[in-house]
């Protein structure tokens, strides 16, 4: 490694230090890193210089007495970034300052409309927030959560969008002249755990998003690990069985056709001859005990233990996380999905966890991957304060 390389390593690792430990010194920098004083003071001031950094006062001298050391954080008002989630039936929108604090929060109504139509509508949202911004440098860049199959910073496949030729990089890179990331949303949902909420400190972990189809984010030794061609994590498409069409062709049945949230609607809908169900309609006839639903529930909870054990099998890793609105509002069935699964693994006690606040760990996830972008920061592990229920109200 040469010189210039050695500095350009240490001044991200100062970066790093800073953005994890916020407030911190040049003097605790400097044992952290175990670098001397004044490489510290070189990096500090370039960072300082700038603009990435604000100085917050005074400390508390040491116990051996001194001078009191300079408080430092990252530079809030540097600039923002955006990340936008691209549902079937809602655009959800964060506005993340460049230490990862939420700015703002916003789910807009976008069933039925086109990918153009949502473009126009992430557009706006855009000028709106430029107008309201009085940070020093403005939009620092832009974070796409899709629900298909992303490779190479494009979308491959789109289930629920029809995405019609449009190139989401290649559109707001032009536009606004800022860095442009999309990432799967089940991904994101995993690097939501890792850098925000459970996964802090687990060497690997699986997300399970169930949502219109059933998808998981896979972190193993701490990076997110996506195949060869964006496939990986793609559950919801195993083949559950097989079934015998009358003239004796096969057809497959996916695990997404039995256990996202779409197809527990479409089975409710069809038992109780009902239409236009949604969520909430669901949730009341399990807690009124109609025994259709419950029936529904019971197949469900089984299909999902049941992808469970099938990854844990190939994946082995620390813990699980499911991300699901519909769990997050009958929690009883995470309970029947831990004792469903150790009967399957013969009583592994590996974690199953509820990911909190499920509607927003697709954003937040989001707002980690373009804060590294934007800080140059890839591959260096970043800690981000989970935001309050207050900071994201609708």
């Amino acid at each position: 490694m040469n010189r210039n390389q050695l500095h350009d390593q240490n001044l991200k690792f100062v970066l790093q230090q800073i953005f994890n430990n916020h407030p911190t010194s040049r003097i605790e920098i400097s044992h952290q890193l175990h670098l001397n004083k004044s490489t510290v003071s070189s990096l500090y001031n370039t960072l300082m210089a700038d603009g990435y950094l604000t100085e917050l006062g005074l400390g508390e001298a040491s116990t051996a007495g001194g001078r009191k050391p300079t408080l430092v954080e990252i530079n809030q008002n540097y600039g923002y970034t955006l990340t936008f989630d691209l549902g079937y039936r809602h655009l959800h929108a964060l506005a993340t300052r460049l230490d990862g604090h939420v700015w703002q929060y916003d789910r807009i109504e976008t069933k039925d409309q086109s990918i153009h139509e949502m473009v126009d509508r992430i557009k706006q949202y855009i000028t709106d927030t430029q107008s309201a911004d009085t940070s020093s440098h403005g939009l620092l860049g832009i974070c796409f959560s899709i629900h298909g199959i992303v490779m190479d910073n494009k979308v491959v496949t789109s289930p629920f969008i029809d995405m019609d030729g449009i190139d989401l990089e290649q559109t707001f890179t032009e536009a606004y002249h800022v860095p442009v990331v999309l990432e799967n949303e089940a991904n994101l949902s995993a690097v939501y755990e890792r850098d925000f909420n459970g996964a802090r400190n687990l060497n690997s972990a699986v997300t399970i998003s169930i949502h219109r189809g059933i998808g998981a984010g896979v972190i193993l030794h701490r990076d997110l690990f996506r195949g060869e061609h964006g496939d990986a994590g793609e559950i919801g498409r195993t083949v559950a069985s097989l079934q015998f069409d009358d003239d004796g062709k096969t057809r497959p049945i996916h695990a997404e056709d039995i256990c996202s949230e779409d197809a527990i609607i479409q089975q409710v809908e069809q038992r109780k001859q009902l239409s236009n169900l949604d969520r909430g309609d669901i949730v009341r006839l399990y807690q009124d005990g109609d025994a259709e639903t419950v029936k529904i529930m019971r197949t469900f909870v089984m299909g999902i233990s049941s992808l469970i054990y099938n990854t844990m099998r190939t994946l082995d890793p620390d813990a699980f996380f499911i991300n699901s609105p519909l769990v997050e509002e009958l929690p009883d069935l995470l309970t029947d999905i831990r004792v469903a699964y150790r009967k399957l693994s013969e009583n592994d006690d590996r974690g199953i966890e509820l990911t909190n606040n499920a509607r927003l760990a697709t954003v937040l996830g989001g707002c980690s991957l373009i804060t590294h972008r934007v800080l140059n920061l890839n591959g260096y592990e970043l800690n981000f304060d989970r935001p309050n229920a207050e900071a994201t109200e609708i």
